[in-house]
């Protein structure tokens, strides 16, 4: 389905989840959780601009704009309840802007495998060669250079399927798309500050392979953020919903249940 500049997938009815998806990937990553939990909720899942199948609109990309976007997704739809937020790595990053901007609407929060700082110098640069490398080469050497980092050592050496997947969703996406979004990350602001404003309830979920998000910035959300829950997630990398599906549903179902 579309709307405006979003291309989104939805099931079920109820409870309002929104699942927000990582880079370089799209809404498919989120294809499990769609099924499973749209028997209990109102799913949503979108596509950023430029990736799976939402069309590529300008070559600015920022995390804000996309929390722009799903606002106005929601509006779009007639969203009446507030909504729970389900953020994976820049998922989580947008999720922090929507926070910022929308906190009226929002009645819950997850956090999967993100970080509240901005990027470091060395990884601002990183993410320019990124950009460039997609620009110039397409998706599928990005892919390469990825995919060991992205999944976990368990994943890597036990999960085939996973690898092959993960491969697939970021060859899926557009150049254009991918390398303004790689500016986009590279120039979010810090968001430390914002965590204690954070009144919701929420659930911080780290993986603990992830090379990529430091525990440390899991354990400092957690303790910033007031009331909020802690989940670590053994054998998982970075995309720990495809890597460990059955304790990820697990741990999230658990504090859906709450509202």
């Amino acid at each position: 389905m579309r709307s405006e500049l979003l291309n989104f997938a939805e099931a079920g009815a109820g409870l309002p989840v929104v699942l927000l998806h990582a880079f370089p990937l799209s809404r498919r990553m989120w294809d499990q959780e769609l099924e499973l939990w749209s028997k209990t909720y109102r799913v949503i899942a979108p596509d950023w601009r430029g990736f799976g199948e939402s069309p590529f609109a300008s070559d600015t990309l920022t995390m804000e704009s996309c929390a722009d976007d799903v606002h106005r997704l929601l509006e779009r739809l007639a969203i009446k309840p507030k909504v729970i937020l389900v953020g994976l790595s820049m998922g989580g990053y947008v999720a922090f802007e929507y926070v910022r901007k929308y906190a009226d609407t929002l009645q819950g929060l997850v956090l999967v495998a993100t970080q509240p700082i901005s990027d470091s110098e060395a990884t601002r640069k990183a993410r320019f060669e990124t950009a460039e490398l997609v620009e110039r080469d397409g998706t599928e050497p990005l892919a390469d250079k990825l995919v060991p980092r992205l999944l976990g050592k368990t994943t890597l050496e036990e999960k085939p399927e996973v690898v092959e997947k993960v491969r697939r969703l970021i060859r899926l996406n557009s150049p254009r798309g991918v390398a303004a979004a790689s500016y986009g990350l590279a120039s979010r602001r810090d968001n430390s500050s914002l965590l204690v404003q954070i009144r919701v309830a929420s659930l911080i979920v780290t993986g603990e392979e992830d090379v990529i998000i430091p525990r440390a910035q899991a354990d400092f959300m957690h303790r910033e953020i007031a009331s909020s829950q802690f989940a670590a997630i053994s054998q998982s990398g970075h995309l720990v919903n495809l890597e460990q599906p059955v304790l990820f549903h697990d741990v999230v179902s658990g504090f859906l249940e709450q509202f």
